[in-house]
């Protein structure tokens, strides 16, 4: 008996994608700009493709997008309206049509003022270089996940990239930031052009560490998912510190829902 193909729209990937486009102001529903040929794949890292009804409608939603507090959502790769930024429309040298990349703004914590942020004050810290021996620390790890569009007449992609690098200035000023390195390495050279060497499922699964903002940019490494489930994953991890003496390490990880 064959079996019916799973619908797009289904899949946990497209629903990923689509309540964080309902986010923005005006929501962007996704039903309103699919025409045909509508794909999702494995992880949000390759997001979904469709056939546009109307690719400049796309492109209109996308800029004027706003986030919740008011603010532009999306950087738009060799603007016609603004001057060229190099690092970004680098960044997006493998973008089909018009690229857009969601902006990062860095929030101020919630917490309460306390007397440890006294300057000069000392107090115990998180050995940040010695960290992977015990995993991230929950407290500390930042979501730096982003949306990117590649739009064209005849095809959208959009997808979720792991590390956003594009932020806003003091001033209002787009800022490419260091994390700009881990998005190229890990995402735009290992996971996009490895396929053509390694299988797609190996790819997939192991994901390369570059000095980042979550990891304090003390350490340099190497994961792999060794059992991926619907609801969880366990992940191995190995790293060396790169600053405050050289020390490796190895962890084992679970994260998911229990």
């Amino acid at each position: 008996m064959a079996t019916a193909a799973l619908d797009p729209k289904s899949s946990a990937v497209y629903r990923q994608i689509d309540i964080r486009l309902a986010n923005f102001r005006p929501a962007i529903r996704l039903d309103h700009f699919i025409k045909s040929d509508l794909r999702a794949g494995s992880t949000v890292l390759d997001g979904i493709t469709f056939v546009p009804k109307k690719w400049d409608d796309v492109i209109t939603a996308l800029r004027i997008a706003k986030t919740l507090d008011g603010e532009t959502a999306f950087a738009e790769g060799k603007d016609p309206e603004k001057p060229g930024h190099w690092a970004l429309d680098a960044s997006m040298a493998a973008t089909i049509g018009k690229g857009f990349r969601e902006i990062w703004r860095p929030q101020l914590s919630s917490r309460p003022l306390s007397l440890d942020d006294l300057p000069g004050r000392k107090t115990p810290k998180w050995n940040l270089a010695s960290s992977s021996r015990f995993g991230d620390d929950p407290t500390s790890s930042i979501d730096l996940t982003s949306l990117h569009f590649a739009v064209a007449p005849e095809r959208v992609n959009i997808h979720i990239d792991q590390t956003g690098f594009v932020i806003l200035g003091p001033t209002g000023e787009l800022v490419v930031d260091p994390d700009f390195a881990q998005h190229i390495v890990n995402e735009l050279l290992w996971k996009s052009k490895a396929t053509a060497i390694f299988p797609k499922g190996v790819v997939e699964h192991i994901s390369l560490t570059l000095p980042n903002t979550n990891n304090d940019f003390s350490r340099a490494g190497i994961s792999g998912d060794v059992l991926r489930l619907k609801d969880y994953k366990v992940t191995v991890t190995g790293s060396c510190a790169i600053r405050g003496g050289f020390e490796c390490s190895a962890t084992v990880g679970v994260s998911g829902k229990f």
